[in-house]
């Protein structure tokens, strides 16, 4: 991609972030390419940026609300905000990008995909969820790309810090994001979403801390509070003395954690893709043993359990974990998954992102400012009330395609 730095200023771009770091990653691969401000609601994704990435050479703001934030993208003249999450700010054209992207759960056949001018899909397993929820025909315009994060690991630019020396296996457990009193009621068979964590992460422990190395990497998204599961888990690996086999992570980037292990365990989640791309075995943490179950249907939540073992009762858990460590016999359906899910793994898939976006954007780089800014609300206005109509026709008529 040839873009003068002239150019790259030229783009009236901004990224919105709201919900957890993992949200920045995708954020920080594209400001190369694009250019661009970001915002932030959440202080928690502020801090971690201004820590993390004290070089950054981009304006970070942290606003108390979304008024604050479309003040400053008025300001800053944007005409496009992107988003690497399920919000928006109603604010010049709008893209969705995904953090993730590849994940059963099913957010991606929400409504507010409807939401975009532009959708950039990684991928033909989430272009067809949401063909498949009737929504893609509604979308004015979309793309498939490929998986960005996976570029730096492609491309050798991966930094992996080896978090153990010694001769033993590395397992990783990665759970999802426990659902809080707004997300709850979507799920539902857990009180507690479609982690795993409460049902079985200390039952992993003591099943595998005298063997192996255990690697759990927390979801970013997690509130902590006094004698909550996070704090029981510290508890119990002090009171078993495996600190030295057993540690904790939250960090933005889950990918180095999954280069130096032999095989995850993890339930409903992105990461379970994202492992796909290693071609090492992974074993299933079942969150719902009573409810839940493999499947074949594009729209399950477990569409990715066709391709490891099951846990739904303690003993399965050193039992999956040696078995398939011996032997990978889930591999072929595996990869079979991995490619459906992700597009052309080659390193390149954030040129492709950028590309997409800038040829997008020139379609109205030039239109003046304040009546393009006026239109684009007019069209969000317009937007939120055919989604309204558009829900009440698939809950009325079409039950079996409608998604959440």
């Amino acid at each position: 991609m040839n873009k003068s730095a002239k150019n790259l200023k030229s783009l009236k771009i901004a990224y919105f972030l709201i919900t957890d770091i993992q949200h920045f990653p995708p954020v920080l691969r594209l400001l190369p390419l694009l250019g661009g401000i970001i915002i932030t609601s959440n202080k928690t994704i502020y801090n971690y940026i201004l820590k993390k990435y004290p070089d950054l050479n981009f304006p970070v703001y942290l606003v108390k609300n979304n008024n604050q934030a479309r003040k400053i993208l008025f300001k800053h003249r944007i005409r496009m905000v992107i988003y690497p999450g399920f919000n928006t700010l109603y604010f010049g054209k709008s893209v969705q990008i995904f953090h993730g992207g590849l994940s059963d759960k099913n957010y991606v056949e929400s409504l507010l995909i409807l939401m975009y001018n532009l959708v950039l899909f990684p991928g033909e397993k989430t272009r067809d969820k949401v063909k498949k929820s009737g929504y893609l025909k509604f979308i004015p315009q979309w793309d498939i790309i490929g998986y960005p994060k996976f570029d730096p690991l492609i491309n050798h630019k991966l930094e992996v810090i080896p978090l153990f020396t010694n001769d033993r296996k590395t397992i990783l457990y990665a759970p999802t994001w426990a659902s809080d009193e707004h997300t709850k009621n979507f799920v539902k068979f857990s009180p507690y979403g479609e982690t795993s964590i409460y049902l079985w992460a200390k039952e992993i422990i003591k099943s595998l801390y005298k063997n192996y190395n255990l690697i759990i990497k927390y979801h970013s998204k997690l509130e902590r509070k006094d004698g909550d599961i996070y704090e029981q888990i510290d508890h119990l690996i002090k009171e078993l003395k495996a600190e030295d086999h057993v540690v904790t992570k939250i960090d933005d980037n889950i990918l180095p954690f999954m280069y130096q292990s032999d095989l995850m365990i993890s339930d409903i989640s992105t990461a379970c893709y994202e492992w796909f791309h290693f071609d090492k075995p992974i074993v299933f943490a079942n969150p719902s043993p009573e409810h839940y179950s493999p499947s074949d249907n594009i729209s399950s939540n477990t569409y990715a359990w066709q391709a490891g073992d099951v846990i739904y009762k303690s003993e399965d858990i050193l039992k999956y974990v040696n078995k398939n460590l011996q032997q990978d016999k889930y591999q072929e359906k595996r990869n079979e998954l991995f490619h459906y899910t992700v597009f052309q793994p080659d390193g390149n898939a954030t040129k492709r992102q950028a590309e997409s976006i800038i040829q997008y954007y020139s379609k109205f780089e030039n239109k003046p400012y304040y009546l393009f800014i006026f239109q684009n609300w007019l069209w969000g206005r317009f937007r939120r009330r055919i989604i309204k109509i558009v829900n009440r026709y698939y809950h009325l008529f079409k039950k079996e395609k409608i998604g959440r």
